[in-house]
């Protein structure tokens, strides 16, 4: 059973575009692995630009200095 956890940094997409990326990676994996949807799990989580940093800084701290 494939699990597929794709992580966002917020701003982060629509729930009918969530819902649309779900269905293409489980199409993909259905077409071009072999695997059967029904046992394909996609989660997708959003993150905080706090939660995410580059070089020691966070982006949230990137973004404010320009």
């Amino acid at each position: 059973m494939p699990i597929v956890n794709i992580k966002l940094a917020k701003p982060t997409l629509s729930k009918e575009e969530k819902a649309q990326l779900i269905t293409d990676i489980t199409e993909l994996l259905s077409t071009k692995y072999n695997k059967t949807k029904e046992r394909v799990v996609v989660m997708i989580e959003d993150i905080e630009p706090y939660d995410i940093g580059f070089g020691g800084k966070s982006v949230e701290q990137i973004k404010t200095r320009g």
